[in-house]
């Protein structure tokens, strides 16, 4: 049985199934998920209870039960927002782990990785389950430059031990120096690409970003993993994109790109 760690409160932009995660205790909730993954006899189940295990260990429960109150309060709760979604502590880490999946994670060396647009944060906990170096990345807040205090993604990235740095992408305007190069550069739904007037990015936005990528923040032989925004792609950009990369869903919009040669 899941408990509350907070009354549960009309949320009409939140999905049934997220709102014992949102409004639970913590180690109800995950425990629950352990106890659902142990039972079953697939092997992919079997590595999710894994996975839940360490996030029991990984996570303060008495934090994360704060954080909870804190973003769930009558002040600073938007009804009408679909944020607190990601406050839901397992549901939203089980995509994270099929990626990981589609990415061989699990038997690959160790690896640095980029996560550009981390958000919630839930890929970097997934890639260091195993055994990755994860920094993550948020667009900085605009007063400061800084990444902002207070908001739900920096609250859920504290509590998880996600290291992030504020990097803001640019159409035409290439990436900072990093202190390291990366071998895989992942974005989750990330909304980077949009310019300015917030239209979607054209081929050759597109072409100078994985450019960028290659020449000045991946590793000799590194690789790019996007799910995209279906709402931020035009037609034209997604068949360039999926035409050219090693492996595209159409439906997910999900990308992974090897070779960059195919790419302007």
């Amino acid at each position: 049985m899941i408990r509350y760690r907070v009354e549960p409160k009309p949320l009409p932009k939140v999905k049934a199934e997220h709102l014992p995660g949102v409004f639970g205790e913590f180690l109800d909730v995950v425990d629950s998920s352990i106890a659902r993954f142990e039972a079953s006899r697939n092997r992919f189940d079997q590595e999710k209870a894994r996975f839940y295990r360490y996030l029991r260990e990984r996570v303060d429960p008495v934090r994360f039960g704060e954080m909870q109150e804190a973003q769930l309060a009558d002040a600073k709760l938007r009804p009408n927002s679909d944020i607190v979604k990601y406050i839901d502590p397992t549901l939203w880490f089980e995509s994270k782990l099929k990626s990981a999946r589609q990415l061989n994670l699990a038997d690959r060396a160790t690896t640095e990785i980029l996560d550009i647009g981390t958000g919630p944060a839930h890929f970097p906990v997934v890639a260091e389950f195993y055994g990755h170096t994860v920094i993550g990345s948020d667009v900085p807040y605009r007063t400061t430059g800084q990444l902002e205090r207070g908001h739900l993604y920096d609250a859920l990235a504290e509590i998880y031990k996600v290291r992030r740095i504020p990097l803001k992408v640019e159409q035409f305007v290439p990436l900072p120096a990093f202190e390291k190069r990366f071998g895989l550069v992942t974005a989750f739904l990330a909304a980077f690409n949009m310019d300015a007037d917030r239209k979607p990015w054209t081929i050759e936005a597109w072409n100078f970003f994985l450019n960028d990528l290659r020449d000045n923040v991946l590793t000799q032989n590194g690789e790019v993993y996007m799910s995209l925004a279906d709402d931020k792609l035009t037609p034209e950009v997604w068949t360039y994109l999926s035409e050219r990369a090693d492996f595209a869903t159409h439906v997910s919009k999900n990308i992974h790109i090897t070779d960059f040669s195919r790419f302007g």
